[in-house]
């Protein structure tokens, strides 16, 4: 297949890409100006003027728009970038793919789109988000319902992706904290919100298989495996060889473990990585790149 990427130098999209290449598609990656990716034909674009047609190929079969902003935990302070990012550029690549006669667009968006994760949290609910970061993910979803007429249409909701070389996200910073002697935040009680922590490489097998497919819904996509906060440091921990710290803080939290009956009508549950294999092959990615700079 024919497929442009976005986001291709994010922590998915850098994954997915080197897939998507290996399986022998013909790969598009759009990037910002001035930055580089190491698989498929570069395409520049800053994602907020229109589309030149000139720099885009003259057809694909598929967009898969990973892109998302970097910047969102600074509100009002991100609002604008998240806007322009998560919002204006999906707008104007699904002007270009109407153009183009693309025959899919799968857009990842996020379980953010929950918040604040008081209800049962299905793709049909009915949504509201509290935060500017999870409005500015569901807007994309509802820009993109018009254009299924146009061709078919995949949304992702992707939930805690997690992996080798990831930077500055939750498991990361676990891992960090532990290794450091840091204190682990709890919040609302001695465990900790609960969670459903997914291993990269399966978050790109569902979304090899949505293109695959063509498939033509919403869907959460996660780990049928949940945990605690505590419980993901204490297989940190164990792993280090380092007894964690903890700190609860008395702040309103609620669990973040999303519906995945959709998904299991479409792909296995039991193929997605345990935690402790997806730690394990974190760690171990940490010690062969500590080994290579010694």
């Amino acid at each position: 297949m024919r497929i442009l990427l976005t986001g291709s130098t994010g922590f998915v999209g850098s994954a997915l890409g080197a897939r998507l290449v290996a399986e022998g598609h013909e790969l598009f990656c759009v990037c910002r100006p001035g930055t580089s990716v190491g698989f498929g034909t570069k395409i520049a674009w800053d994602g907020t003027k229109a589309i030149e047609p000139d720099t885009f190929p003259k057809t694909v079969d598929a967009v898969i728009h990973a892109a998302q902003s970097r910047n969102y935990r600074q509100f009002p302070a991100d609002c604008r970038e998240m806007f322009l990012v998560n919002v204006g550029m999906t707008m104007l690549l699904l002007e270009w793919a109407a153009r183009a006669s693309v025959k899919q667009f799968c857009l990842l968006s996020s379980g953010a789109v929950y918040e604040p994760f008081a209800a049962a949290l299905r793709e049909d609910a009915a949504l509201a988000p509290s935060g500017f970061l999870g409005a500015s993910k569901l807007a994309p979803e509802i820009l993109a319902k018009p254009f299924s007429s146009l061709f078919a249409t995949t949304v992702l909701r992707l939930f805690f992706p997690y992996g080798p070389g990831q930077r500055d996200r939750l498991i990361p910073d676990l891992i960090r904290r532990v290794r450091c002697g840091k204190a682990v935040r709890l919040a609302g009680n001695e465990d900790g919100i609960r969670l459903a922590p997914t291993f990269i490489d399966d978050i790109v097998d569902v979304i090899l298989a949505s293109v695959a497919s063509s498939w033509t819904e919403t869907l959460n996509v996660a780990t049928p495996e949940t945990l605690s906060i505590r419980q993901i440091a204490d297989a940190i921990g164990q792993h280090l060889q380092v007894e964690p710290k903890f700190e609860i803080v008395d702040v309103p939290a609620a669990d973040i473990v999303p519906d995945l009956s959709r998904l299991a009508s479409r792909y296995e549950l039991k193929r997605f990585t345990s935690f402790e294999e997806g730690l394990r092959k974190i760690l171990a990615s940490e010690e062969t790149h500590s080994a290579g700079l010694s």
